[in-house]
């Protein structure tokens, strides 16, 4: 019966499947809001309408607009002050001076190759030798990456290996890319062996990434080329922040709080405009004279200056303007700049620069709650996802260069640590730290960003030749306690070792 109605009434079957195909609908949501009435969002009503509901997974809800929102982080950092100053800020929270590699070895026989290892890292490593543009030291490089990431959402480290006969310490070097490289616009089905591309990644059967399909130039440029190559993924470093499960690439951090940062940068721009404009509009003169006279002051009036006199006839009336105040404005930037700090996981104070309102107090709690996700950062973004593969591209390269077995060392990152809120107060309580057994002082040395080994042989050396030279200072704890007193031990050591001395000399 259907087949013959759409073979003959093809037009009121129609209508009868989309009536069936609403009223099917129609049913389902009234299933799901009796089912979810108990949650507001979600109950029905129209509140609940007001929610928008996604359902498409991490890859697909980002990827019509991951580049847009890039392109508006970027121009907001040429315009908006304040992106200025977040953007810095993340820069300089999880680089700061430098994430510094520090070189372990594995046997206490191999020792011996470590002066040559660190050599090399700073002749290549932190060096301009290090960036295929010839710009930064890697610390450079880390500090233009973690710029990158909050702007575009993700960024691109690139392996160029290098001849011999380019005159560099080691035979490679590093490009920082924006992903604006990735040849986003080539789709490839999946084929029978699993392998697919996605807006320019190829993903193997494991899911993993196998390659990058990237411009040759940056697609923008007026030089540009449609040339697109083929990079194994093992010579790119691809770091972005995972939010979801499964998610492949990233998004940028401002995204959440873009209209908060354009609307307030609106509304500063029109206060000030009213404020130059209220500033400059002097005053309002009723004349109620002859016109002749009106027309004498013309010239005097045109521009009321500071200390000048302003003569009027009897008859003329000057009424001053009262500019408005822009105090009304400081509460409703206060409560939105707390919002965009709050979004951009940041603090108030660092964001806006207003530590009015701050004691230790108050800014150590701050801290509390912003340096655990700083030291996320630091570990997944900046030294696992970027240092990660520049240590293995290091060490590649060194063995060709020197013959020293990859698996003879390691590289430890060490990123620097956070300045302190109180001297005063906080590294008493690292000294307390390391005396009740909580840490040991090569622990508390690398949370401060420093090498132990490196620190101890210099400390060692010093000490070494004060002992030769015969000297003592209030900052040797093996002599001076921390209240100014001799150390009894080291006293009764410098006497034992002088009697002994005295004994050899009667002896002989």
């Amino acid at each position: 019966m259907v087949g013959f109605v759409d073979r003959f009434a093809p037009r009121w079957a129609l209508r009868r499947e989309v009536a069936r195909a609403q009223l099917d609908l129609l049913r389902e949501r009234r299933a799901e809001r009796n089912a979810s009435a108990p949650y507001a969002p979600v109950g029905g009503g129209r509140r609940s309408r007001e929610f928008y509901r996604n359902s498409r997974d991490p890859h697909g809800t980002i990827s019509g607009a991951r580049q847009p929102l890039a392109y508006i982080a970027r121009d907001m950092l040429r315009n908006n002050p304040r992106v200025t100053r977040a953007n810095n800020l993340f820069a300089g929270y999880v680089v700061g001076s430098g994430i510094r590699p520090v070189v372990e070895m594995v046997s206490d026989e191999d020792k011996g190759d470590k002066s040559r290892i660190e050599g090399l890292i700073e002749d290549h490593l932190l060096t301009t030798a290090i960036d295929a543009d010839g710009h930064s030291t890697l610390f450079g490089m880390q500090n233009l990456a973690l710029k990158t990431i909050p702007l575009s959402g993700e960024v691109l480290l690139r392996y160029r290996q290098r001849r011999s006969s380019d005159g560099l310490p080691l035979p490679f070097q590093i490009q920082c890319l924006e992903t604006d490289y990735i040849a986003h616009t080539k789709h490839t089905l999946g084929s029978p062996q699993g392998r697919r591309i996605e807006n320019g990644i190829e993903y193997g059967p494991t899911g993993a990434p196998e390659a990058y399909h990237l411009y040759a130039n940056h697609p923008g440029s007026q030089y540009g080329t449609g040339d697109i190559r083929r990079v194994l993924a093992e010579n790119i470093a691809h770091a972005f922040l995972v939010d979801r499960p499964g998610q492949r690439r990233g998004v940028s951090w401002y995204a959440p709080v873009m209209a908060e940062l354009h609307d307030l940068h609106k509304f500063m721009q029109g206060t000030l405009k009213r404020q130059e404009v209220a500033a400059m509009f002097a005053g309002i003169l009723k004349r109620n004279g002859d016109d002749d006279a009106g027309d004498e002051l013309k010239d005097a009036i045109l521009e009321v200056e500071a200390g000048g006199i302003l003569e009027l006839q009897d008859t003329d009336e000057m009424e001053f303007n009262d500019p408005p105040s822009a105090q009304s404005a400081e509460p409703i930037v206060k409560i939105i700049d707390r919002v965009i700090a709050s979004g951009l996981m940041l603090t108030y104070e660092g964001f806006s620069g207003d530590y009015s309102q701050v004691n230790y107090t108050s800014g150590r709690m701050g801290r509390m709650d912003q340096d655990p996700m700083i030291q996320f950062w630091q570990n997944e973004l900046a030294i696992a996802r970027l240092m990660g593969p520049v240590t293995r591209w290091f060490k590649e390269a060194l063995y060709f260069k020197t013959f020293i077995e990859p698996d003879k060392y390691r590289l430890r990152w060490t990123a620097p640590r956070r300045p302190v809120v109180d001297p005063t107060k906080d590294y008493p309580a690292l000294i307390r730290k390391i005396r009740g057994g909580l840490a040991t002082r090569a622990d508390v040395i690398r949370e401060m960003g420093q090498d132990p080994e490196r620190i101890w042989n210099e400390w060692s050396g010093w000490a070494a030749r004060d002992d030769e030279a015969g000297l003592v200072f209030d900052s040797d704890p093996r002599r001076v306690s921390l209240s100014g007193v001799a150390q009894a031990k080291a006293a009764g050591a410098n006497a034992a070792n002088e009697t002994l001395t005295d004994e050899d000399e009667t002896d002989d």
